[in-house]
């Protein structure tokens, strides 16, 4: 019986810590996705030019829901292969907890750049309203300095 007891224990262990190397490094699919010190500024910059609103891509509570699915927070978010990783390694019960925070992470991650990318597009094309006004106003100088010169 102490035999099958260490067999069950030695066999616990490998199958529980085993995904504890699983996550990889910076290379790895299975980084988590996460706001970079230059993002946070790039936003900082688009706050002070006028964008004051966070536009919400993904959803954190269907993110979490669907993450009751080993992998199904990835599929949410687009993350196939990390997907298909988190549901083949899902009896190692770490990636299965891990995939809960990972899904969280890329839902705000996406969500960030989701709300940069649209600031910018949003200045954009008010810079542009703006230039014919601008436009506009050269050319009425220009207009009123040739009747001048007559």
């Amino acid at each position: 019986m102490p035999g099958l007891l260490k067999i069950i224990g030695i066999v616990g262990m490998v199958f529980f810590l085993v995904a504890c190397g699983i996550k990889g490094g910076s290379q790895s699919p299975l980084r988590f996705k996460q706001i970079t010190p230059a993002m946070e500024m790039e936003m900082k910059k688009l706050i002070q030019e006028g964008c004051d609103r966070e536009y919400e891509y993904f959803d954190r509570d269907i993110a979490l829901l669907y993450s009751l699915i080993p992998g199904g927070g990835q599929w949410y978010t687009g993350e196939t292969r990390k997907a298909w990783i988190y549901l083949m390694s899902f009896p190692l019960i770490v990636p299965y907890i891990v995939s809960f925070q990972d899904a969280q992470n890329s839902v705000d991650y996406y969500n960030f750049r989701y709300t940069a990318h649209f600031c910018k597009s949003k200045l954009k094309v008010t810079q542009k309203m703006q230039e014919p006004d601008d436009q506009k106003k050269k050319s009425r100088k220009r207009k009123k300095k040739a009747a001048a010169a007559r």
